[in-house]
């Protein structure tokens, strides 16, 4: 079987979410005051309120200080360059979209470049690792377009999708919907690249999430260090975890995307949430699609460059994830599948660390393969 009857393009409706996205960019566009120097957080705060439905402000590619931003539905924010003021102020995100109640929808982010200015961020221990991301998008959301950003030097996250407050309780009901992510970077951030959780039809095309997680050469700040957990760096390009039943997955797609030299891991997905809890479905419908992914720099950790896993004594007769497709894979480093189940490898390289194995999985099911190179290793299966 060859590898393009699992390709996601088969089914992936972009033109459902770029239709309504190119009506709103043929808008007559608005254009902020010019940068001032200093702050100019209130200004364009008061250009965002301004604009009605369906209304664009355009940045004119101009580079403006902010703190934080908090974008509106059906509109369109592009061609900015945004620097962040160094703050103590938890959940300072240069991008904030903030709908707990209604979600927010329509909202599309174009050619926006943010530098987060981590070194000068303080107080980031606190509410969510500090929250000073380069685009906060919490509580509920649906129909976002992402495209032509970048997010670097963030001392959170570049992008952080999170439920925060406003879990369902069952998995059939996720926060964020038609989310569509494109030609974008999430660079040289403190903790992650992009997180999320709650997902639902989630796309990742042609992106990057690379060398998150490290310290700046150089710097001793507070913002300069990698994010610490147990004494270690840990921050991974991408990293889905869950937070009890309605923090869920069904349909995420990574395709020709990459994540080098975090910290850690390529990708993470980590669920504590034991399957048997009333409300959990698997997370499934994980799509990898022509990847670059490695192990990370870490030498304390075991180069986990894609990770789907679990706290061991949730490993049992019930998967944590399915129908996982992994396709093309360039990898340098581990695969690590525990409580998997319907999960198929179609070609890609795998270059381990380990002399005998370039991946090990325990309590899984149903794991095909199907062309994969990997110098004669093997994927290693324990109970």
């Amino acid at each position: 079987m060859s590898a393009p009857r699992f390709s996601r393009r088969h089914f992936l409706p972009l033109s459902g979410l770029l239709a309504p996205a190119t009506r709103v960019l043929a808008a007559v566009a608005a254009r902020p005051p010019e940068p001032s120097g200093g702050d100019d957080t209130k200004r364009l705060q008061a250009s965002i309120d301004g604009l009605k439905p369906g209304g664009v402000l355009d940045g004119g590619g101009r580079q403006f200080t902010v703190t934080r931003l908090l974008l509106r539905s059906q509109t369109t924010f592009r061609n900015f360059k945004l620097r962040a003021q160094g703050t103590h102020t938890p959940l300072d995100a240069v991008i904030t979209i903030d709908y707990s109640a209604a979600p927010a929808h329509d909202i599309v982010i174009q050619n926006v470049f943010i530098d987060g200015n981590r070194s000068a961020q303080t107080n980031l221990i606190s509410e969510e690792d500090g929250g000073r991301d380069g685009i906060r998008i919490v509580g509920r959301a649906e129909r976002l377009l992402i495209a032509n950003c970048t997010a670097v030097n963030c001392a959170t996250d570049g992008l952080k999708i999170f439920s925060h407050k406003s879990l369902s309780g069952n998995d059939a009901n996720l926060n964020f919907r038609d989310i569509y992510v494109t030609g974008s970077r999430f660079l040289g951030n403190r903790r992650h690249g992009a997180s999320g959780d709650s997902l639902r039809n989630v796309h990742f095309i042609d992106c990057e999430f690379s060398g998150n997680g490290v310290d700046l050469p150089g710097e001793r700040t507070e913002g300069s260090r990698g994010a610490i957990d147990g004494g270690m760096i840990y921050g991974a390009g991408i990293d889905i975890e869950g937070y009890g039943p309605g923090s869920g997955v069904d349909g995420l797609y990574f395709t020709r995307c990459k994540a080098a030299q975090n910290a850690r891991f390529g990708f993470q997905f980590w669920e504590p949430t034991p399957p048997s809890r009333p409300g959990f479905l698997p997370r499934k419908r994980i799509v990898f699609e022509n990847c670059i992914v490695d192990g990370g720099v870490s030498p304390r950790h075991a180069h986990q460059a894609l990770e789907l896993s679990q706290p061991n004594e949730n490993r049992g007769a019930s998967p944590t994830y399915e129908d996982v497709q992994i396709i093309g894979l360039n990898c340098a480093g581990t695969v690590i599948l525990n409580g998997v189940s319907h999960a198929v490898f179609a070609g890609g390289r795998y270059d381990s660390p380990f002399p005998a194995f370039w991946g090990a999985g325990e309590h899984c099911s149903d794991i095909k393969f199907l062309g994969v190179a990997a110098a004669g290793k093997v994927f290693s299966f324990r109970t």
